[in-house]
């Protein structure tokens, strides 16, 4: 009882206007709801107390009720308003998840499941672009189904879902048992608690940006619908296109990479989290769950994209596969991954006190990774005014955008200008929400960045010298 009152003094602390005595509601809420990981929002809670609401109205011996719905949820709040009401209802959900959250960040896991015998993944060197998931060629996970499309045993010795036994590029027992060990690893790690850094190299780094980003230049893995490996060509094949490289630099000489003939296909992907690791924000406290995901489970066991774009021989310089955006060579963007948290949750009509009361369920909390969600730059529009107008009609959202999630964390504070401008030293586009729109737009934006930054220096490509290697 002594949780359930901290709840709902913090509720009555919050609102507006609040009652000095709870009033008794016209009707019974006390049966307890069951909500799911996404079933507790305003609307849900409103639309479940009113169901209630609806059903005891119309019994034959009922009361009538002066003031309706809406003044039984203001009783159930603890408001006489009904904008605070509803407000109030998603704020329960909110605290519960919170709630679910603090009580995750208590249990802190390692990698060490992928490490360890018999997977032995060498992380620094998964990381860096190297090691055996990222040098060999193979499907992780495969559908039967797609064989059957094609013709089936028509065309193919073996049909089903073991990549080891595939015809074409068999998947070698060493990567498949790494990607069964990383699907497990996803399942169960890295969705139910929270990772410490992987790697010691990783540990308290990115401190410039807040901001990470992993970058590929070759598909290992075909019939996914991602990327241009085939089962009838799958050596040097390009992962799907999202961004362009502009340039990169080796021994004190800059190397453009205007269009797209060297280059060819790339994919990059990021993710950008806050300042204050000691708070609730899923997203910051979930940072090394996100690279796991992004680069491990999303990128490479369900997609196939591997190697560091320097693994490419046509490219000069050398970076590591995944690193923060102050170590990268500068790209026009980048895709983009956050983290959010789900929790199971019950809610009912307290009875001592009639007031409503939402509680996660213990024991029932997971990690959700999806598109992350931001805004495309605005130009004279920071976190003052933000905070003032959250709502501003210049605000233009742009999911799966990095720039635009970064955009998104300096102005609800979570990061400051500093970082902002060490990101946009490597994502070029951070201003220019037009890269989003095609190649012909990353280019352009990659030869202006490239001048700006190189003044005099032309936009063109370099020839790599190649390294005579003379044995006595």
């Amino acid at each position: 009882m002594m949780f359930r009152t901290a709840i709902i003094s913090s509720f009555l602390l919050a609102t507006s206007t609040v009652l000095a005595e709870p009033v008794s509601t016209c009707y019974d809420y006390t049966e307890v709801l069951e909500l799911g990981p996404t079933g507790c929002t305003q609307r849900t809670l409103f639309l479940a107390i009113r169901n209630a609401f609806n059903v005891q109205r119309n019994l034959p011996d009922a009361e009538g009720c002066r003031g309706g719905i809406k003044r039984d949820i203001m009783t159930l709040t603890g408001t006489t308003e009904w904008d605070a009401a509803y407000k109030t209802l998603q704020d329960m959900c909110d605290s519960a998840l919170a709630d679910a959250t603090d009580e995750a960040q208590s249990n802190i896991d390692t990698w060490k499941y992928l490490e360890n015998e018999p997977h032995k993944i060498g992380l620094e060197d998964f990381f860096d672009g190297t090691g055996f998931l990222n040098t060999e060629t193979g499907n992780f996970q495969q559908d039967e189904s797609r064989f059957i499309k094609r013709g089936g045993y028509e065309r193919f010795l073996y049909v089903g879902d073991d990549p080891r036994e595939n015809d074409h590029y068999p998947t070698s027992e060493q990567s498949f048992q790494g990607g069964e060990a990383i699907r497990r690893f996803y399942e169960k790690e890295a969705k139910e608690s929270f990772l410490s850094p992987p790697t010691l190299g990783l540990e308290g780094s990115c401190q410039a940006s807040n901001t990470a980003v992993c970058c590929w230049h070759r598909d290992r893995q075909y019939d996914d619908r991602n990327g241009n490996c085939d089962y009838r060509d799958c050596a040097n094949q390009n992962p799907g296109d999202n961004t362009d490289l502009c340039w990169t630099e080796d021994n004190g000489k800059v190397f453009p990479y205007p269009g797209g003939e060297t280059e060819q296909d790339m994919h990059c992907h990021g993710f950008s989290w806050g300042l204050d690791e000691s708070g609730s924000d899923v997203n910051t406290n979930a940072k090394w769950n996100n690279l796991f995901f992004v680069s491990m489970y999303d990128h490479m066991y369900q997609r196939g994209y591997v190697e560091s774009i320097t693994n490419d021989a046509k490219i000069a310089g050398e970076q590591a596969m995944c690193g923060c955006v102050e170590d990268m060579a500068p790209i026009a963007r980048a895709d983009c991954t956050e983290a959010i948290g789900r929790t199971n949750y019950t809610a009912y009509q307290d009875e001592e006190s009639g007031l409503f009361v939402v509680e996660r369920v213990p024991d029932t909390f997971q990690l959700e990774f999806r598109a992350c969600e931001g805004y495309n730059y605005v130009d004279d529009f920071g976190p003052e005014e933000y905070a003032e107008n959250p709502d501003a009609e210049d605000l233009q959202q742009s999911n799966n955008d990095l720039a635009a999630f970064v955009f998104r964390q300096y102005l609800e504070g979570k990061i400051d200008e500093d970082h902002v401008n060490t990101v946009e030293e490597t994502i070029i586009g951070y201003r220019n929400p037009d890269v989003n729109n095609g190649d012909a737009e990353r280019d352009a934006a990659c030869k202006a960045a490239f001048e700006d930054r190189f003044p005099g220096e032309p936009f063109v490509e370099r020839e790599i010298e190649e390294v005579t290697i003379v044995t006595i």
